[in-house]
């Protein structure tokens, strides 16, 4: 697409609509894998198939309008390992509706006119009818800043009912329209404007008892703490509440929303040897040098754990990171800038 000036914000349309219909999917299964894994139900053809997405960069968030067929929407921890995607996502669905399983003990069916948080760096397993949605898409940094213990809202939902949710809902479809006209001066402004908004009506949904800055600060603090040190073996509840002189009752209930300290170091852990068994300049690393330069203890303990978290060992995904040849399908008339910008937002 070519901007009229300068000032002009971005924006990238993704549109299958000229494309042989069988040939559709597969071209959006890949390109949407920027940010999730889908795949069809079993009954559906795939070369019914559509989707339209239509992206507006706003400086420092991205708003997409999207338009599609029914198909799963996941993020299982090995794409969220190998993606290393941290940010957040709003969704307004506009027709249609999804039900899924959002982190381990959360799942809920959200209608049109309903609006749902994501945390993109949690699992997420769900079913989307045929569907149109608005996501604001959200760099984790812009919303800790105003809401550090933010994990407690992965897959919160405002129903549509709710002040809350018709307010921001009308914030969101007024945004959809003024985009395609505002300047990357207002789009700066409205942007960040609009994340405080989402921050502020989310927060509201909170129990009293975790929302006070105090609380949320520490939680901060001590998950900053926990990826600095996470080379230490020693890295433990009792040190951590040693660290910080409280009790580990308070340490605990801190960590409630992510199933627990102990699980989220682990995870952490997890997470940060995927990333450097995925790197081709690690290869000649043994993979037990990774695990105790991690703080595992026991080679074999973290096969075990990494395996159970992710669904392949150590090895297969080594081989995998040296083997891959994978390239990436190219359709000149297709406007795929949406997937940089995803994978580069700050």
């Amino acid at each position: 697409m070519t901007l009229k000036t300068s000032n002009t914000i971005p924006i990238t349309r993704f549109d299958l609509s000229h494309i042989a219909a069988n040939e559709r999917y597969a071209i959006w299964k890949e390109s949407i894998s920027v940010i999730f894994q889908t795949e069809l139900p079993e009954k559906s053809l795939s070369d019914a198939f559509n989707a339209h997405i239509t992206t507006c960069h706003l400086s420092s968030v991205l708003l997409s309008s999207t338009t599609s067929r029914q198909q799963y929407f996941n993020r299982p921890a090995k794409l969220i390992a190998e993606d290393g995607l941290d940010h957040f996502l709003i969704q307004l669905y506009t027709r249609g509706s999804t039900s899924g399983q959002w982190g381990k003990d959360n799942n809920s069916t959200v209608r049109a006119g309903d609006i749902l948080l994501l945390d993109a760096t949690r699992p997420i397993a769900s079913l989307t009818e045929d569907f149109s949605n608005l996501t604001l898409v959200i760099p984790r940094n812009l919303l800790t800043a105003q809401w550090p213990n933010i994990e407690r809202q992965h897959g919160s939902v405002l129903p549509r009912e709710s002040t809350f949710g018709k307010l921001l809902g009308e914030h969101l479809l007024g945004l959809q329209d003024a985009a395609l006209t505002m300047s990357a001066e207002e789009a700066c402004v409205v942007g960040q404007g609009l994340v405080n908004l989402a921050a502020l009506y989310f927060s509201h949904t909170l129990p009293k008892e975790t929302c006070p800055s105090m609380q949320a600060a520490t939680y901060k603090t001590i998950r900053d703490y926990i990826i600095k040190n996470l080379a230490n073996p020693d890295l433990s509840p009792d040190m951590i509440a040693a660290h910080f002189r409280m009790s580990r009752a308070y340490l605990y209930r801190l960590f409630d929303a992510t199933e627990g300290v102990s699980h989220f170091i682990q995870e952490q852990r997890l997470l940060m040897a995927f990333q450097i068994l995925s790197h081709r300049s690690n290869g000649k690393r043994r993979i037990s040098e990774i695990a105790f330069s991690l703080g595992f203890k026991n080679d074999s303990h973290f096969s075990r754990s990494f395996y159970r978290y992710f669904g392949i060992t150590a090895s297969e995904l080594r081989k995998n990171a040296l083997t891959d040849s994978a390239i990436k399908t190219a359709v000149d008339s297709i406007d795929r800038r949406y997937e940089d910008w995803a994978l580069n937002l700050r």
